[in-house]
């Protein structure tokens, strides 16, 4: 059993290391969608730039302590 879920975490990690990620703004939501139509946070398709600047844009500040622990920026 343990060799299966080796396998399958194996499996899963190389079929998602091949998308490619998009950054998407929608409203007051910024999030990314890779090339299969996965949604995931705005980290895996968005730059540190993307996410200041709508942080900025819909906010009126940006949080740099949040930026730095949430995304590493």
């Amino acid at each position: 059993m343990r060799r299966l879920s080796v396998l399958l975490v194996a499996v899963l990690a190389v079929a998602c290391a091949g998308e490619d990620w998009s950054c998407v703004e929608q409203g007051q939501t910024l999030y990314s969608v890779s090339s299969s139509g996965n949604i995931g946070s705005a980290d895996k398709g968005c730059s540190c730039a993307q996410i200041r600047d709508f942080e900025y844009r819909n906010f009126g500040s940006v949080d740099e302590d949040a930026l730095a622990a949430d995304f590493g920026c």
